[in-house]
């Protein structure tokens, strides 16, 4: 699709529709859904009809059920963990007179929704006429607090236009669990088999309510509460209702023509694993005083304070084209929406969005979303890496269990625990370790942050330097081997001498040297402290560096080629022309074994350790495997044309380039996989990102150092964004003749651009002229 086929408004900072598409309803539900990196609540319409599937989410909230395998073996994993569809407060019902509101009767005259990426709120503007011929004007604003993050509110607004009417107005908390998946398709969350809430207590107290539900399985408690507040020179009368799944404020208005009526709603939830105790109660009620006090307005004040501040740091600015930058600011705002900021919590695949893939955490936050966070907001990326420090001792067991020593981080997991249960493309990808080990080296070398090492990270990267070292053996003629795990591509699994894997591993081992020496030096006691705890043999950092120097890296001199992995080559290629295009994706309609048994990749493998190790391959071996491995790409997985995108950029490839960040930028807000019903594509989202930082300026920051190397589209004619480096924003503005840097710390440092280095002294400016390609 290109940037001139959209389905919104043209707008820098606003998704804006204005004609009410019921084909859309699916999508637009994810597009329109707000979060805090706590709560997520799905943009479906209040009065609960034309609409698709209403979805609450609290990041972390799961339960628990046996996983019922036709065959187990010893390993699998025993239970199911699903992020649960809560007790849902966006419901405000209303009729008038007989005549429910419902776009899909009546007729709609006008209709406008919009989401202001600066203010964090989404607006919808309806004027409605029903069968009996009553016409209405309804606004609605929403939002879901960043500022206090227990906090959701509604500003709903209706007025009669002509004549008089009664207008009954329900609003409501419901405790139904509702699951939204279907079918065969394993990208989809499906029903557990009871339902998870139990009922524990509900009241209604005046213009208050509240529900508190436990989970049957991991005893979560959960508390949902709400408070309405009518504010209409209109006749009110209130009546409280309690049923045995929901409570409700019921309204009898006697409308007139040209006097709105409002109802200012305002929810809150809190669970046992915010305090890390079942009492809920007690810590609820200043949230909610709070929360009164500042009403919507105090609240939406807030937000845009938030928001601004976010904007500063994290903007990346496209002159040349508007629907490029409304999506890159749509990934960008969803990906704040989805980051969990307390420690214990992570990114779900979906964000706080949608049920797809049952909430859990993957290495999408590694390896594509971190990096963001990194450069833009150094706190949340330090609490999504303590998530990993706080889950480490699950990551030991998971290894012993295994027979192995050191610690095994989950392929996907919501509580620290393994949760996948088909082990080829789950337990088998090993390389997460390595992705986590990745990630933290990243932050600590941009933040200058040493403390998170301090504070658990260094222990973190010697547990898995263990557990690689155990994995793997040393093997006569070949050198340090590490067999039988699946890289990225997961159409291909269970092989020898994955390059990727072996590269990450073979930096998480140097590092884990490097830290024991520095932890020695600088911090003794602590690093005995460690040693003790650990039994940390001293020979083994020293089988560490021997197993990283020996790492065995396959490669096909004759061609210039690196296998995917030791016997890919030995495999025919995909019979590419004679796959219609609806067999995709081929995890669809072809057995796994299919797939296997042929060179065809779901997502780049080889071609991410060319990103993400680049320092291994020269110039040539990068085009030369490129050239190669693209060909051989299906796009399957939305985790594929942002790396497609940054490597060509690298090469030269920069039409291609452009094409492949098209696809990822707009994955969401374009519907391009058909699937956005279920949730946003958080790692593709992040991935835009980083195909603008990584891919057209050109950062690699693999080194410890920052490194340029920029490639600007035709399309465009500057890009502009600012990295936070070491405490300090660092500008970054890319032109085609200069690239320009304003550095704001009180230290000078020195950037690489093209090859040359440059310093840029305390608080000032620097400009590179840039030769033409």
């Amino acid at each position: 699709m290109s940037s001139t086929d959209h389905p919104y408004e043209l707008d820098g900072w606003r998704i804006t529709e204005t004609v009410f598409h019921p084909e859309k309803v699916a999508a637009d539900e994810t597009v329109y859904a707000l979060g805090n990196g706590h709560i997520g609540i799905r943009g479906t319409f209040e009065e609960q009809r034309s609409i698709y599937h209403n979805g609450t989410y609290i990041n972390g909230f799961y339960e628990t059920e046996p996983i019922i395998y036709g065959e187990s073996a010893y390993g699998f994993p025993k239970l199911k963990q699903q992020m649960l569809n809560i007790t849902d407060g966006n419901i405000i019902e209303l009729y008038v007179d007989d005549d429910a509101l419902d776009l899909s009767t009546g007729v709609v005259h006008d209709f406008r929704r919009s989401l202001d990426m600066r203010s964090g709120i989404s607006t919808r503007e309806v004027t409605w006429e029903s069968p009996a011929g009553k016409t209405i004007r309804l606004t609605v604003r929403r939002l879901v607090s960043f500022q206090r993050k227990h906090v959701a509110a509604f500003d709903w607004e209706c007025t009669l236009l002509e004549g008089e009417a009664v207008f009954t107005l329900l609003s409501k908390l419901e405790g139904k669990q509702r699951a939204a998946g279907s079918g065969n398709d394993p990208r989809v969350a499906h029903s557990m088999a009871r339902n998870a809430l139990i009922p524990k207590e509900k009241s209604i107290d005046g213009n208050e309510a509240r529900m508190q539900h436990v989970t049957r399985n991991t005893g979560l408690g959960l508390l949902a509460t709400m408070r309405n507040n009518i504010i209409t020179e209109c006749s009110v009368s209130a009546e409280p209702e309690s049923y045995p799944q929901e409570v409700v404020h019921r309204y009898r208005i006697e409308a007139s023509a040209g006097k709105p009526v409002r109802l200012e709603k305002i929810l809150t939830y809190h669970t046992s694993l915010d305090s890390r105790s079942p009492e809920l109660n007690r810590p609820a009620r200043r949230v909610r005083s709070d929360a009164y006090r500042l009403g919507f307005a105090g609240l939406a004040a807030e937000q845009r304070e938030y928001l601004q501040e976010f904007w500063k740091t994290a903007d990346v600015e496209i002159d040349g084209d508007v629907s490029l930058q409304q999506s890159l600011r749509f990934n960008m705002f969803h990906l704040l929406q989805a980051a969990g900021q307390d420690g214990y919590t992570n990114i779900g695949a979906k964000g706080l969005t949608g049920e797809g893939y049952e909430g859990h955490y993957f290495w999408d936050t590694e390896i594509y979303a971190l990096p963001f966070f990194t450069y833009t907001k150094t706190d949340i990326a330090r609490h999504l890496l303590q998530f990993r420090i706080h889950t480490l001792d699950q990551a030991r067991a998971r290894a012993r269990e295994l027979h192995h020593k050191g610690a095994l981080y989950p392929w996907r997991t919501i509580n620290g625990n393994e949760a996948s249960a088909y082990f080829p493309a789950g337990t088998a990808q090993y390389h997460i370790n390595a992705d986590i080990v990745y990630a933290l080296r990243k932050y600590v070398q941009a933040s200058g942050d040493l403390n998170l090492l301090l504070e658990g990270g260094a222990e973190m990267v010697l547990e898995t330097a263990r557990f690689w070292y155990d994995l793997g053996d040393f093997l006569p003629g070949k050198g340090f081997c590490i067999n039988e795990v699946t890289g990225p591509n997961e159409y291909t699994t269970l092989v020898n001498n994955n390059v990727f894997t072996n590269l990450m591993a073979k930096q998480n081992l140097e590092y884990a040297c490097e830290l024991i020496e520095w932890l020695a030096e600088d911090h003794p006691a602590l690093h005995d402290d460690i040693v003790d705890r650990l039994g940390l043999h001293r020979k083994e950092p020293q089988e560490w560096q021997q197993a990283a120097d020996a790492m065995f890296v396959p490669y096909d001199a004759q061609r210039d080629l690196f296998p995917q992995d030791e016997n890919f080559f030995e495999k025919a290629v995909w019979d590419f022309k004679n796959t219609p295009r609806s067999n995709y994706p081929l995890l669809l309609y072809y057995h796994p074994l299919t797939i296997y048994r042929y060179q065809v990749l779901k997502q780049p493998d080889l071609v991410l350790a060319l990103f993400l190790q680049g320092q291994h391959f020269t110039a040539e071996q990068k085009r030369h495997n490129f050239d190669y491995y693209d060909p051989l790409t299906t796009g399957d997985s939305s985790l594929s044309a942002c790396v497609q995108s940054i490597v060509a950029a690298e090469i030269g490839y920069t039409e291609k380039a452009y094409h492949y960040f098209m696809k990822t930028v707009r994955m969401d807000l374009d519907d391009v996989n058909g699937n956005v019903k279920d949730g946003v594509h958080t790692a593709a989202m992040a991935g835009s990102w980083l195909s603008m930082i990584y891919g057209f300026i050109g950062l690699r920051d693999n080194l410890g150092r920052l490194q340029f190397s920029p490639h600007l589209p035709e399309a465009w004619n500057a890009i502009r964004t600012t990295l936070q480096y070491h405490g300090a924003g660092l500008t970054v503005r890319l032109t085609r003749e200069t690239l320009e840097f304003t550095w704001a710390g009180q230290v000078g440092i020195s950037v690489e651009v093209c090859g040359s280095e440059y310093a840029i002294e305390p608080e000032s400016k620097l400009s590179v002229a840039l030769v033409a390609e």
